[in-house]
């Protein structure tokens, strides 16, 4: 019974903590996508799915990016490159 409820903490803690990480890439892509169309313009369809598949680590560099990205062109070769 102890390795049980041992097992059910644990299993609730990685439940928690996926549940967060997946929060963080929904705020993270919403915030990329924002900051895109605000400084850009629309996206093109093909872009907006690159945005919805892309993972932490490529949101990330695609928000630093489009930060400082001259124009719409430069920050969506950085999309189609990042990919």
């Amino acid at each position: 019974a102890e390795a049980r409820a041992e097992a059910l903490v644990e299993g609730q803690a990685i439940g928690e903590s996926r549940g967060v990480a997946i929060g963080e890439v929904r705020i993270l892509r919403s915030n990329v996508g924002e900051l895109l169309r605000h400084r850009f313009g629309a996206l093109s369809p093909e872009h907006e799915a690159r945005l919805q598949s892309a993972s932490f680590d490529t949101l990330q560099g695609w928000f630093k990016g489009a930060l400082t990205a001259p124009s719409i062109d430069a920050a969506l070769q950085e999309l189609l490159e990042a990919k």
